[in-house]
């Protein structure tokens, strides 16, 4: 987890000798300490990753300079980078339905530290959980959502997160399709969790299906939402040995736990900046 006083840079590159010296040298010129590095390279294009975290007490550039000459570094070798600073925390919204396994989860990791981002609202297509919102202080927004109503209730959601600078979005079991214009405001920035491994007993009671077919393992996904629904990056995935004396009550309450694991550490991550995109799947450092 990052403090007030560092930075992450996130790069990838064609692969040439130089890069990991180069970088090193830049941030070491304007005053940064290096706390953590780690790369990784794609052999099957040719491409190199790399996730520097260091220390900005000592920095003799404003982070706008600091950006800028980066920008000429990055043109140097062709890369694509991203810079974050600990003292600008994310700002995180949570839409949820009606289960709350996923939402008590997230907003108690929050409470304890493991989350480096602020929870700043809640959005609901059910009021059902307002109380929880409430008993922790959080702004909560109800949005009904129906076939008829659905662009105005995103352009009110997309509107509210404006209003509050979401910088990312977690679907704690929201139970809606995002419009391709909604996942594009958020590109890479929309996390999900699925109730299996994907692909995998898609639609509705995923559970019974798991349990008509006898299945030996069962799991769940976290991913980036795209427009190709449950296709996106997946970033973390977990599963669990069942047999046949479990009933689908004992599977569903197994199930629950595993979403709740996978969807908190796909947020820690992506709140810590360990997770590059590239093409259809993500390169997450440790």
């Amino acid at each position: 987890m990052k403090n007030s006083k560092t930075a992450v840079l996130r790069l990838h590159c064609p692969d040439v000798p130089g890069i990991v010296y180069n970088v090193a040298r830049f941030i070491f010129e304007r005053g940064g300490n290096i706390i953590h590095a780690q790369q990784h390279k794609e052999e099957i294009d040719n491409r190199f990753f790399m996730r520097v975290h260091f220390d900005c007490t000592g920095m003799n550039v404003t982070k706008a300079q600091f950006q800028k000459e980066l920008e000429e570094l990055a043109g140097q070798f062709r890369m694509e980078t991203s810079i974050s600073f600990g003292d600008e925390r994310k700002k995180m919204a949570i839409m949820v339905s009606r289960y709350d396994h996923c939402l008590y989860d997230l907003i108690l990791k929050h409470k304890y530290g493991e989350i480096n981002a602020d929870i700043c609202l809640i959005v609901s297509n059910h009021p059902d959980l307002e109380p929880v919102a409430e008993s922790f202080s959080i702004p909560f927004f109800y949005i009904p959502v129906l076939p008829e109503t659905k662009p105005q209730a995103e352009k009110q959601t997309l509107e509210l997160f404006n209003r509050h600078y979401i910088n990312f979005v977690v679907l704690a079991r929201y139970m809606q399709i995002l419009s391709p214009d909604f996942v594009n405001e958020y590109r890479n920035n929309i996390i999900n969790v699925h109730h299996s491994f994907l692909p995998a007993f898609v639609g509705a009671r995923p559970y019974h299906q798991a349990y008509e077919r006898g299945v030996k393992l069962i799991g769940a996904t976290s991913h980036y939402v795209t427009e190709d629904l449950d296709e996106g990056p997946i970033i973390y995935q977990e599963c669990i040995h069942v047999n046949h004396t479990h009933s689908v009550e004992d599977l569903i309450t197994m199930g629950r736990d595993i979403e709740k694991k996978v969807l908190s550490e796909a947020v820690k991550s992506h709140a810590d900046d360990r997770i590059m995109v590239y093409r259809r799947r993500t390169i997450i450092f440790d």
